[in-house]
């Protein structure tokens, strides 16, 4: 049998999080006290065109910022590289944390149900070696973040995007980078799981208007792509032990073609004295060092 593990990274909504951070820093509510700036990914002319009043609906709406994806892509200059790492599952890597808390299996991969841990741990008691082997792949992908600022006083709508576009163009990609950093332990010291690219950050600081829903609203967009890295692994429980697993495991995996960059890491998770999340042998399928690494890059 087959387990898939994902972990994932919706971005617009670390960007979200990430800018929540920055008005509190820098006191947004203190210097605008006459209006309440939100910050969403959920857009309100969508409401809006629902709404039975929009133009009163509107007053409780505005000013806001909204964070969308317009485009999901991989990196060109990394399509011809593959990061891949086979490992072994133990069964501490399944256990729960001490007074309920996540297992490590849990803290590493976000999108797991409980019925498939059940599952693992059946599985895994079933083996005849106690353990469970897979392989996992990092993948890189390529976001387009757009911001937009929408206000009914165009002044006000000014000021948020100079502080909007100080902090995209400032601190933001480091900010990102050392939240997410938190779920890929693995990687090297200084190597950065996501990068804002300088050369990408653009914006319309006028020339935006709607007034659709009976109230004025003047709109200013800024938009940059960030580089980031996501990761699936397959476990497979029909492979019996790990002379067998580079030949096996490796197959479900998509763009693992060879065993270059892919051996063996048992204890995944630490079960082997590393630190949590700790994949060896990860490498590109030729060798090269990955170009995303190192946080903020030029263009």
């Amino acid at each position: 049998m087959i387990f898939f593990l994902n972990r994932g990274l919706i971005l617009e909504q670390e960007v979200v999080r990430a800018l929540k951070e920055y008005f509190i820093a820098i006191d947004v509510p203190g210097l605008y006290r006459n209006f309440s700036v939100s910050v969403t990914c959920e857009h309100p002319f969508a409401r809006l065109m629902l709404s039975a009043s929009p133009e009163s609906e509107a007053r409780s709406l505005f000013p806001v910022v909204v964070v969308t994806t317009e485009e999901d892509s991989k990196p060109d200059q990394l399509s011809g590289l593959s990061e891949a790492a086979a490992f072994a599952l133990e069964p501490e890597d399944l256990a729960p944390g001490k007074d309920g808390a996540p297992s490590p299996v849990e803290r590493r991969y976000d999108m797991i149900a409980p019925g498939m841990l059940d599952s693992l741990r059946a599985a895994m008691a079933a083996s005849a070696e106690g353990r469970l082997y897979g392989a996992s792949r990092l993948i890189r992908r390529r976001d387009r973040i757009s911001i937009e600022i929408w206000a009914e006083n165009p002044q006000l709508k000014n000021e948020i995007y100079e502080i909007v576009r100080l902090f995209v163009m400032g601190h933001m990609g480091e900010a990102l980078a050392a939240h997410y950093r938190r779920h890929f332990e693995e990687l090297a010291e200084g190597e950065s799981p996501l990068a804002i690219f300088d050369g990408s950050v653009g914006g319309q600081r006028g020339g935006n208007f709607c007034a659709d829903f009976g109230a004025p609203l003047h709109g200013a967009r800024i938009f940059f792509d960030a580089e980031y890295a996501i990761e699936q692994a397959a476990i497979d429980t029909e492979i019996a032990g790990a002379k067998y697993f580079e030949a096996e495991a490796t197959n479900h995996v998509k763009g693992i073609e060879g065993a270059a960059g892919v051996r063996v890491a048992a204890g995944l998770f630490g079960g082997r004295g590393q630190g949590p999340g700790g994949i060896e042998g990860r490498g590109g399928s030729d060798g090269r060092d990955d170009e995303a690494a190192g946080g903020r890059s030029g263009d």
